[in-house]
């Protein structure tokens, strides 16, 4: 026998290392692949149903398509799924479709239910330096901070402080309506001029919250950095959206040539703080100089001690009220006008307007009341149903578990995403009865309805722990804006572009997470004479003189 000699033998040692090398990196990446593709952040519940159509890697997202509220609300209806599970690429969700459902959870299970969770493309690139919004941060000492100063300037007290501010919002929009759909800029009747409502309100609600936060406002509805703004806050709305933002729940997209959504995050990062830095170095200059400022930033720059937020929570405490504050009253804004000047929101307006008139005894008081108070109870149904009907974001951010609870004898584990469809569980024929598909206010002076669907009546602000710090000023703040606006205009919709009033057909862009409300005109008729209305909006002009505009 021919010996072997030691160089060969180690050769021969070298390859079948490196055979098993090869082999342990093959292995390897097959692992990471086929987790990649099938396995989840957190492992299938037993006991919760789970949605069909996943596939390797995407899970459901392919299978939601363009509108992804509206297909789990196809699959919790279908098969009466009051919760079901589905894959976001590798992340496990469980989907709340019903007021008794999401009760369950947000409100009985509160403190286990009061965790956000993180998302590569909102929280790791578009928040790194104002910080994240307080409604998608997690759970912490920073986050409860915040809120604690958002809160403050949202109690029932703070609101009526705030008066002088919605007068001069309020006014401004009915003013400018006024304007553009009576031709009182002509000094004429113009009865007959189709008006477009929607850069009204939006202005309107971006400056409500300018002036809470930096004591400012725009003047023009043609103001180049309003419409900027506007811009960027719907932008941004994009990257809180399950549709527009694959690379958060696949995370090789990230890496992907052909992935902008980084760039365009980045790009709306760079602007946003440069516009919103620039408002609160003007709060600053005009503390160090000795002006009179009222607002939010003032109350936390001048704050001393411990309790004194730092810098950057107070850069998250505005970014969260302008990039998010204004959504809700926007959205059901334009949507409520929409349903009103519809053929079927007609007599809606009668309705409203006949009990208006019936709690004060003049024009002039009900314009000013409606400020401080909420005593037209069809008017305070009116923006409920409102609110309940069209939810400014069908599929509200998620909630995150952060300790293991029991529901119906399942064990729901920690740290699963929680997801409120608030267009299904607003639409709960269980919670609202057969006519949940139907937009009627009158539900809500129904003792029987009022028994069976209590606070907080719909999902359009959420529940519990995490829901929404500004529901009492949303509310009173549409609450005045209808009441002023029924109280002097009857509305009309266009027949050429007339409003959509379906719940799921009057949004313009599914991919986004809030509603923007498709375009549309009206025509105005004053209900008053017009000495009336313009004796009001004086009042108001003379009302809010007393702002200090930074």
């Amino acid at each position: 026998m021919t010996p072997v000699s030691a160089q060969a033998l180690a050769s021969l040692d070298l390859e079948a290392v490196s055979g098993v090398g090869i082999l342990g990196l093959v292995l390897c990446l097959g692992w990471w692949i086929y987790r990649q593709a099938f396995c989840t952040d957190v492992p299938r519940i037993p006991g919760i149903p789970e949605a069909p159509g996943a596939v390797p890697f995407f899970g459901h997202l392919k299978v939601l398509g363009q509108d992804h509220a509206s297909k789990l609300q196809e699959w919790a209806v279908k098969n009466e799924w009051p919760v079901f599970q589905a894959r976001l690429g590798n992340r496990r969700i469980l989907v709340l479709n019903t007021f008794s459902a999401a009760q369950d959870f947000m409100v009985k299970h509160a403190s286990a239910t009061i965790d956000r969770p993180l998302f590569h493309t909102f929280h790791s690139v578009l928040s790194t330096t104002q910080g994240g919004t307080i409604g998608t941060a997690p759970w912490d000492e920073s986050c409860k901070r915040r809120r604690t100063a958002v809160g403050a300037i949202m109690t029932r007290p703070a609101i009526l402080k705030s008066t002088p501010m919605l007068d001069l919002e309020i006014s401004a929009l009915i003013k400018d309506l006024a304007a553009d759909g009576l031709g009182l800029r002509q000094q004429k009747d113009g009865f007959g001029l189709e008006v477009n409502p929607r850069l009204h309100f939006e202005r309107m609600a971006l400056n409500l919250t300018l002036m809470m936060c930096y004591s400012t406002r725009f003047e023009s509805l043609q103001d180049p950095m309003l419409h900027e703004l506007l811009e960027i806050a719907t932008s941004v709305s994009t990257f809180r959206s399950t549709n527009n933002n694959v690379q958060d729940y696949v995370p090789f997209y990230r890496y992907l040539p052909t992935n902008d959504r980084t760039q365009l995050a980045i790009t709306n990062r760079v602007r946003r703080d440069e516009i919103l830095g620039s408002l609160l170095d003007k709060v600053d200059k005009a503390m160090k100089e000795g002006k009179p400022v009222q607002c939010l930033s003032q109350g936390l720059l001048s704050e001393e001690g411990a309790s004194r937020l730092t810098d950057a929570e107070i850069r998250s405490v505005n970014v969260s009220l302008v990039s998010g504050g204004f959504e809700t009253v926007a959205a059901t804004g334009l949507a409520g006008f929409g349903y009103l000047s519809s053929p079927e929101g007609q007599e809606t307006q009668e309705k409203a307007f006949k009990a208006i008139m019936e709690v004060y005894p003049d024009p002039e008081q009900a314009w000013e009341a409606c400020l401080k108070e909420e005593q037209v109870q069809y008017v305070v149904a009116l923006v409920r149903e409102m609110l309940r009907y069209y939810p400014a974001i069908p599929l509200l951010p998620p909630r995150q578990t952060c300790k293991e609870f029991e529901w119906q004898g399942v064990k729901i584990p920690s740290n699963v995403a929680l997801y409120q469809n608030a267009q299904a569980i607003n639409h709960d024929h269980t919670a609202y009865g057969p006519d949940a598909n139907e937009f009627r206010p009158e539900r809500w002076l129904d003792e029987d309805s009022k028994i069976k669907v209590g606070p907080p009546f719909h999902y359009s602000f959420g529940a519990g722990s995490r829901m929404c710090t500004a529901v009492a000023l949303s509310n009173r703040i549409l609450y005045a804006v209808f009441v002023r606006l029924i109280l002097h205009f009857k509305s009309v919709g266009s027949s050429t572009m007339p409003p959509v009033t379906d719940f799921v057909e009057y949004n313009e862009d599914h991919t986004g997470q809030t509603v923007i409300v498709k375009p549309y005109r009206v025509t105005l008729k004053e209900r008053l004479p017009r000495a009336t209305l313009l004796q009001n909006l004086e009042t108001s002009e003379r009302a809010s003189q007393e702002l200090q505009i930074v």
